[in-house]
C-alpha cells in the first residue's frame, strides 16, 4: 500500500543507507517491534511526565498543553510555519545527544491543528530517550495526539493508530550512522503529507501512515509546521544537549544541529515557505539557540539550525 496520488517523482531518489541488510519481511507481512506491558507503563509513564510535547507557537511553551508534572521542565528551539498545509519535509542531520537516564533529546517535524485542549498533531524525527528504551541511542521516532498530549496517543506502536507499510525499515529503529561534530555529517530525509491519510516518509520509501480518522481537526489539513529540537529533564537536574551540543551561532557547517530545505506540502508539490510566515523561538535561548539562513544547494530554499549545550534548570 502507498499514497494514491503522490507524483512518482517522490518515490524516486536514493534510499535509506541503514536499511537492515539481514531484515526483510515476507511479502504481505510488516516489521513491528513487539510491545510489552513494561513499555506500556514506561509510555504512560513518559506521557504523564510532559517529555514529548509540542512547541505551541503563541506562547512558545506547553501552558495548557499535555499533563505536565512541574518536576519535569522542557525547553524548545523551533521554526514554526504559521499557515495552512497538507505536511512538510526536510533533510535533518542527526546527532547523539547525551542524556541521563530521565532525560531526554529530540529533534522533530511537527504538523499540527486544533485548539490547545483538542490539538491534533502528527510527528517524527529522531531522539535518544533511555526511559523508554533502556539505552542511550539514536532512534527513529513518532507521536500523535487528538488532545494536546493528555490521554490519547503514543509513541510508535505502543497504542493503534500508527499503520505500518514497510517491510524493512520499523519506528524506533536505531539510527547507527550519526553526525561527527566539525566532521562527516549524517542526515535523512523526513516528510509527512496529507493523501487521504496522513503518511510518513524516510528518503523515498514510505513508512506508514496515521488514519485520517483519527484526527478531527485535521481533515481539511493543518495550520502550522515546525521544524525544531526538544529537551526534557526534572527541574532539579541540568539539562541535557540539544542536538549538536553547540550553538548555532558558533558556526553552521559540520557544527550545528540542522533542517535543511524546509519545504511545505500544498497537496501537489512541495514548496519553499513563505519567510514571513515563517517564525523562530528557543524558550532558553542562554541554553539553546535557533537561527535561519539560506540553503547553499538550492538558493531559494531555508535552512533552520538550532541547539546547545543545555546545562541549565528547565
Amino acid at each position: 500500500m502507498r499514497p494514491k496520488h503522490i507524483p512518482e517523482s517522490m518515490v524516486r531518489g536514493k534510499s535509506p543507507r541503514f536499511l537492515p541488510k539481514h531484515i526483510k519481511c515476507p511479502p504481505g507481512s510488516v516489521l513491528i517491534k513487539r510491545t510489552t506491558q513494561e513499555d506500556l507503563i514506561m509510555d504512560k509513564k513518559i506521557k504523564a511526565l510532559g517529555l514529548i510535547n509540542y512547541p505551541t507557537s503563541s506562547h512558545f511553551n506547553t501552558t495548557g498543553v499535555g499533563p505536565i508534572d512541574l518536576t519535569i521542565g522542557n525547553a524548545y528551539a523551533a521554526a514554526h510555519y504559521l499557515k495552512h498545509n497538507f505536511g512538510a519535509k526536510t533533510i535533518m542531520n542527526v546527532w547523539n545527544p547525551t542524556t541521563l537516564s530521565d532525560q531526554a533529546s529530540f529533534a522533530y517535524l511537527w504538523i499540527a491543528n486544533g485548539p490547545a485542549d483538542a490539538l491534533n498533531v502528527v510527528q517524527a524525527g529522531w531522539g535518544v530517550q533511555p526511559q523508554l528504551f533502556s539505552s542511550n541511542y539514536t532512534r527513529l521516532l513518532t507521536y500523535w495526539t487528538v488532545d494536546g498530549y493528555r490521554k490519547t496517543g503514543c509513541t510508535n506502536y505502543l497504542c493503534p493508530g500508527f499503520v505500518q507499510v514497510h517491510r524493512q525499515i520499523s519506528l524506533g529503529m536505531v539510527l547507527n550512522q550519526i553526525s561527527i561534530y566539525n566532521g562527516t555529517q549524517s542526515d535523512i530525509e523526513i516528510a509527512i503529507i496529507r493523501d487521504g491519510e496522513w503518511w510518513l516518509k524516510l528518503f523515498n520509501q514510505f513508512i506508514g501512515y496515521w488514519p485520517q480518522k483519527l484526527f478531527y481537526y485535521m481533515y481539511g489539513g493543518a495550520n502550522v509546521a515546525v521544524w525544531g529540537g526538544m529537551a526534557a529533564s526534572p527541574t532539579n537536574e541540568l539539562s541535557p544537549p540539544m542536538g549538536s551540543g553547540h550553538f548555532p551561532k558558533d558556526g553552521h557547517q559540520n557544527k550545528s544541529a540542522y533542517f535543511k530545505q524546509i519545504r511545505i506540502w500544498d497537496n501537489v508539490n512541495f514548496v519553499d515557505p513563505e519567510a514571513d510566515k515563517l517564525l523562530l523561538s528557543a524558550t532558553r535561548p542562554d541554553c539553546y539557540g535557533s537561527e535561519t539562513a539560506p540553503d547553499d544547494a538550492a538558493p531559494n530554499a531555508i535552512d533552520f539550525f538550532y541547539g546547545g549545550p543545555g546545562q541549565c534548570n528547565l
